[in-house]
């Protein structure tokens, strides 16, 4: 019963990975990513080309009116509980790492 009850949550996850694949496949398929690229750079060469016009025209320039401000927050729990795990993780293996370097060097100086 467990083993089945195991087989169960494999299959759930590995469907779960395969449409995450199809879904980020398809994106690069449809050229998602080169049209948001593509899309910041024409906002960018707009903003050039305002710029040099404003300095041919000598208006007093600011820098930060023509910059792209991406004002989107990616921070939610799953992200920080994310965060949180992943500095656990990474301390545990640290730790793991030198003792097992520390263990080797007992070793090589014959203590």
């Amino acid at each position: 019963m467990k083993k089945n009850k195991k087989n169960k949550i494999y299959k759930f996850m590995f469907m779960v990975l395969f449409l995450s694949f199809l879904v980020v496949y398809c994106a690069e398929l449809t050229g998602y990513y080169e049209y948001q690229n593509h899309k910041h750079a024409v906002l960018t060469e707009e903003q050039i080309k305002q710029f040099e016009k404003d300095v041919a025209n000598g208006k007093e320039v600011d820098i930060n009116e023509y910059l792209v401000k991406d004002e989107r927050v990616y921070n939610n729990n799953l992200s920080k509980i994310s965060s949180k795990l992943s500095n656990g993780i990474s301390k545990i293996v640290q730790k793991g790492v030198e003792s097992t370097f520390k263990f080797l060097s007992n070793l090589v100086e014959g203590e």
